[in-house]
């Protein structure tokens, strides 16, 4: 039915001061971009035009771009990043729409969302209320509702993971996705092609991160090498799966591209997708991820067979053609396999590695103390905190606390591991151009209550793993600063060598360690100076807080992630959070059986994306993650416009 001109001047009204909200938010933050507000002010003003122009083309913007969104190592922004600031210029935009339509006449004010879809409306903000405060009241311990608020305002894009605003940063995923949703509802037609279109770009730009990273820190066809492929998911900066799930996510779409190219240069490029995808499948060199993929492409062929879906070019070339593809597949496989030691080394160890994660998965469960634990939760993002103070193997290898002195100086407050014995290190890092020639100097303006052992280190390095390195272990104390009141730690190890163009682009990062468990060190200034004696840091003395700085864990990602979907589900939002989330997924799944049924081929591809994200959701963490979270949100909300597309 038509709503009276006074709702539609409402709706329209509401609809507008939300876009434009949504907008200003996303143009306020891009204006104090650590590393290029013009940049970030141009693009994000581009998105939110487009997304004015062609509101439903919003289905393909968000994930064509949300897999490289992100420039965290580089900004230090941690709580917010670039996907979130792409999230609120692209939803501004479309709102914005959404209220000039409903000015304009009464046809823009028909109900769009499917009709069962509406009780997530009511179920899932409650949920998402009640996650967050149960998890900031968890956070505030003893103190005031009034100092958390502060606490959470003072510290602005930055955080920790076991701070309170890890609740925050956790919560952000389900929060964009219930706004996302009437507004996508709003332009439904030819949406699961708009989607899976977004899914295929996005699929293409990480290939190229995997093939940029490869080429510049291990080469293309090393696979003897210890290097697991993190292409741009910076979140991996204390281990996780992203690239794992986002892989298992959006391979479906690269066979529905080749599946559904005509003959010639479409299903070339579908074709070379394709190989490119499943490289960068290998390269991971994840045993949960191989085998989602392997059990989803099974799956896939049969309901295609079950079915009789129909090819749309059902030649014998395009027949022919697929044949050969599989058997690429299967030979660049046996390439990644034969062509080095680290794929075997690693099938070898998978019983191993299954029952410490067992392990793990028991020590987090038994997180869960009391029956209101059990029914609600720990409260979103507060698994590392309860994770890394309850449990003896879970202990963090250190930490990084940003401190505002009372004259307006920031110090970063650096410390070592929790406990005697704790595996792995966790660093202040920062990213850097490398120069050949010579040998580093790292200087710090550092204060120790006792002596401790540091280690400072620059390496060729992309996020985890490091090749070359200049490096530098001693014990500090007061007694180490010279006369101008600086630390002075020449680097030892061997020169970056100039090789070529490959050289000039590989970066390196900086990082800082506190060795020594119980120990800690408050740095007022880092300077790195180069064999040329330029000091080549951004934000040396800490003058814009942290920007430009992030952290860097090493060897132990235990206490960040649960390593298994439904437990971490069960043990932050409870039984029932879970079976709230779950339902979602089952409906959306049940939504796209109909549509499977119907012969819909997108309703398979789609059914088979969430269903891989199931798969590895069994051994990695997929909530923590808000990029990847928010994309296995856009494939449920589509579930039910596929049947009917």
């Amino acid at each position: 039915m038509f709503r009276s001109a006074g709702a539609n001047n409402v709706a329209g009204t509401g609809a507008v001061l939300l876009g434009a909200s949504c907008i200003a938010a996303a143009l306020g933050a891009a204006a104090h971009h650590p590393l290029a507000p013009v940049l970030a002010l141009s693009l994000l003003s581009a998105i939110a035009a487009w997304t004015v122009s062609r509101p439903a083309d919003l289905w393909c913007v968000l994930p064509a771009l949300l897999p490289v969104a992100s420039f965290t190592p580089w900004s230090g922004w941690w709580l917010v990043d670039g996907s979130d600031l792409l999230v609120l210029g692209a939803m501004g935009g479309a709102y914005l729409r959404w209220g000039v339509d409903a000015w304009r006449g009464p046809a823009a004010t028909f109900a769009r969302t499917p009709s069962g879809m509406h009780w997530m409306y009511v179920v899932l903000p409650l949920l998402l209320l009640l996650g967050v405060w149960r998890g900031l009241d968890d956070a505030r311990g003893a103190a005031s509702w009034a100092t958390l608020l502060a606490q959470l305002w003072s510290q602005g894009p930055y955080g920790d993971y076991d701070l309170p605003s890890n609740t925050l940063r956790v919560a952000k995923s389900l929060a964009w996705g219930l706004l996302l949703m009437p507004v996508l509802y709003r332009w439904p037609q030819g949406a699961p092609l708009r989607l899976a279109r977004g899914m295929v770009a996005g699929l293409l730009l990480v290939c190229a991160g995997v093939l940029w990273e490869r080429g510049l820190y291990v080469g293309w066809v090393d696979f003897g090498t210890n290097y697991r492929t993190t292409a741009w998911f910076w979140e991996m900066h204390v281990g996780g799966a992203a690239i794992d799930a986002y892989l298992a996510m959006a391979l479906p779409f690269a066979w529905w591209a080749a599946w559904s190219a005509p003959h010639g240069w479409r299903w070339y490029a579908a074709a070379a997708l394709v190989l490119l995808s499943t490289y960068a499948v290998l390269t991971t060199y994840s045993r949960g991820l191989y085998l989602a993929v392997l059990i989803t492409g099974v799956a896939l062929g049969a309901l295609v067979r079950r079915y009789h879906f129909d090819v749309p070019d059902d030649t014998a070339w395009h027949r022919k053609a697929m044949v050969w593809l599989l058997a690429a597949l299967v030979v660049e496989t046996m390439g990644v396999w034969l062509g080095g030691a680290f794929m075997s080394d690693r099938l070898v160890r998978s019983n191993v590695d299954l029952h410490q994660r067992m392990d793990h998965w028991k020590r987090g469960v038994g997180l869960l103390h009391t029956p209101g634990q059990w029914i609600l939760g720990l409260g979103v993002g507060r698994l590392p905190a309860h994770y890394s103070t309850q449990t003896t193997e879970g202990a963090l290898a250190g930490r990084v606390r940003w401190l505002q002195k009372a004259d307006g100086s920031t110090e970063a407050w650096l410390f070592g591991p929790m406990r005697p014995g704790v595996k792995g290190e966790l660093a202040l890092a920062q990213r850097v151009a490398l120069a050949p020639g010579g040998g580093y100097k790292v200087r710090l303006r550092a204060h120790l209550d006792s002596p401790a052992w540091v280690k400072v280190q620059l390496c060729e390095q992309h996020l985890l793993y490091v090749s070359r390195c200049q490096l530098r272990t001693r014990q500090l104390s007061a007694d180490s600063r010279t006369i101008d009141g600086w630390m002075e730690l020449p680097l030892l190890g061997p020169a970056f060598e100039s090789n070529g163009i490959l050289s000039a682009w590989r970066g390196g990062v900086l990082s800082i360690k506190v060795l020594q468990a119980n120990a800690s060190m408050r740095l007022e200034g880092v300077e790195l100076i180069d064999p040329q004696g330029r000091q080549v840091l951004r934000n040396p003395v800490f003058a814009r807080g942290p920007s430009h700085w992030s952290s860097v864990a090493y060897e132990n990602f235990l206490p960040w992630h649960m390593d298994n979907l439904l437990l971490e589900l069960l043990v932050e939002r409870g039984l029932l959070g879970l079976l709230a989330l779950a339902a979602v997924v089952v409906w959306a799944l049940l939504l796209l059986a109909h549509g499977i049924r119907s012969h819909k081929p997108l309703a398979l591809i789609v059914g088979g994306s969430i269903g891989a994200a199931l798969l590895i959701g069994a051994v990695v963490s997929i909530i923590e993650i808000p990029r990847v979270s928010t994309m296995l949100w856009l494939l449920l909300v589509v579930s039910p416009l596929v049947r009917e597309d």
